[in-house]
């Protein structure tokens, strides 16, 4: 009976974590500016695990000079009001791994190991070359 009730437990955390894995690879999707204080850079994820960086304004409007890598949900850490999703960003020359911590559907509070900084969702309509 004891195992029953572990297997079952297992089961429901397991479905539940995946749920979690989806709703924020989905969420994490798209384009993203890095409120970096001494230059704007972005960063788009893809949903294929694809990432690509863009130095500045202008590579992110011509979509030049980029560098790319791939991304990995790691792991999901449980918090008292929000939880902290671990990933992993491959690029050359090193992998990083960053702690995102969602604070509303377009804004991200990035940790790693040089310390924090803000992602902000852009709208592909903020960017159009005229």
């Amino acid at each position: 009976m004891r195992f029953l009730v572990a297997v079952l437990s297992f089961i429901l955390l397991t479905g539940c974590m995946n749920q979690k894995s989806r709703q924020f690879k989905e969420y994490l999707k798209g384009d993203w500016r890095i409120e970096n204080p001494i230059l704007q850079s972005f960063i788009r994820f893809e949903e294929n695990g694809k990432t690509t960086y863009y130095l500045n304004q202008f590579s992110y409007r011509l979509d030049s000079l980029a560098e790319t890598g791939r991304w990995n949900l790691d792991e999901i850490r449980k918090g008292i009001e929000t939880d902290t999703f671990v990933v992993t960003i491959d690029k050359q020359p090193q992998k990083t791994v960053f702690q995102f911590v969602p604070i509303n559907k377009d804004r991200i509070k990035v940790i790693d190991e040089k310390g924090q900084t803000f992602f902000t969702r852009i709208q592909k309509s903020n960017f159009t070359t005229d």
